[in-house]
């Protein structure tokens, strides 16, 4: 008979990389250990219980699992729902048990434990022993038949009875199989062919093009820095020295500009004038006292010739 035991027990630590863990647990360096009444639930992976008494306890992908020991913390109880786990653990003269929902998986030792169990939603039930030395029995939940589990014997229950198992059937129990490793299979590159030494002209081309690589450079740099010519036109670009001597006589050229300014002007239009005849200015003499205003010419003559 199993009771809880008033204080914390420790059963084992789990180890799982999306496992879900319920109950009195407590981080260790290793990983979460857990005591009577956790609730383990294995992710898309499966999760491993190292039991403090020795050996494990595997919990497969999506499988829901209580635990639970005995006062004197030699005997374990695993309730699970519908799914698979996996014990492989040495047991004393004890005596273990795996509860489904239809059936009780009875343990008893002394004995090295290598067990598979399997539970469906439909009440069917599948279990393996491999251990040569294990005493396992199956029985009805809501019944009072049994089987007695042979070593290395499986056995298949059908709708929650465990009349007329199917032995050694073609049923998987336990854990699924992880799906196989794929290599990915890569072609090793060609190998590079090696490079033949260089002939004799091939390095005299290479020698000629080393030394005519600043003229390159200048002609590249200079065809750079003309404008870009658009297409269709041609542009001509000379550059001619200027040259001035003081040597020789220079040419006359005033009848050259003045031709050309003759040629250039237009002529004036000369205006038609009537001719007049002269006005006769009479000489007045001075009246009442005045004298006659003589101009420097006038004193002159007079201081020359008295």
């Amino acid at each position: 008979m199993f009771c809880r035991a008033a204080g914390p027990q420790s059963i084992g630590d789990v180890y799982a990389s999306d496992a879900a863990v319920k109950g009195d647990v407590r981080q260790t360096a290793g990983g979460l250990e857990v005591s009577n009444g956790s609730v383990i639930t294995a992710g898309e992976h499966s999760a491993t219980l190292r039991l403090s008494r020795g050996g494990q306890v595997r919990i497969c992908p999506g499988t829901n699992l209580t635990i639970n020991r005995s006062p004197n913390g030699q005997e374990l109880m695993f309730a699970m729902s519908a799914g698979s786990l996996e014990g492989d653990y040495t047991l004393s003269a004890t005596a273990d048990a795996v509860l489904t929902p239809d059936f009780r998986i009875l343990i008893s030792g002394p004995a090295k434990v290598d067990i598979s169990v399997t539970a469906g939603g439909n009440g069917d039930a599948c279990v393996k022993s491999r251990g040569d030395d294990s005493y396992i029995v199956i029985s009805e939940l809501m019944g009072n038949d049994f089987y007695r589990l042979h070593a290395n014997e499986q056995a298949f229950f059908r709708a929650g009875h465990v009349k007329d198992p199917e032995i050694n059937g073609t049923a998987s129990c336990g854990c699924p199989a992880p799906p196989p490793l794929q290599r990915a299979e890569t072609t090793p590159p060609a190998p590079s062919p090696t490079p033949s030494p260089p002939t004799p002209e091939q390095k005299t081309a290479a020698l000629a093009a080393v030394q005519n690589e600043p003229a390159v450079a200048a002609a590249a740099n200079a065809s750079a820095a003309l404008p870009p010519q658009s297409q269709g036109k041609v542009q001509v670009e000379i550059d001619a020295p200027m040259i001035f001597t003081g040597t020789g006589a220079q040419p006359d050229v005033t009848a050259t500009l003045a031709r050309v300014h003759i040629e250039h002007l237009p002529w004036p239009d000369t205006p038609v004038v009537a001719p007049q005849p002269p006005v006769r200015v009479a000489k007045t003499k001075p009246q009442n006292g005045e004298t006659e205003k003589k101009g420097f010419f006038h004193r002159l003559v007079k201081v020359l010739f008295g």
